[in-house]
């Protein structure tokens, strides 16, 4: 199965530049199904680089968002966003 990004709603600019993303930032993804909690970081290619650490900020404020609405959506489940 091959992964379209229109099915979604994602036209081909948005995607070029999330990509972009890619070039500066990885992703961490620690888990810990007994305790049931899931942590995501991102990590900057290049720490010197200011624009990394502003789309690190971007992406973590974005997803947060996402992901709670997603459950709100999805599960009915309520909760919150707690800053760190």
């Amino acid at each position: 199965m091959t992964f379209n990004p229109a099915m979604f709603g994602i036209e081909p600019q948005q995607l070029q530049a999330a990509r972009e993303l890619g070039r500066h930032l990885r992703v961490e993804v620690t888990k810990c199904p007994r305790e049931g909690w899931l942590q995501i970081r991102y990590v900057a290619l290049n720490p010197q680089d200011p624009q990394s650490q502003a789309a690190i900020a971007n992406c973590v404020e974005g997803f947060a968002m996402q992901i709670a609405v997603l459950h709100d959506t999805l599960f009915g489940m309520k909760g919150k966003i707690i800053q760190e």
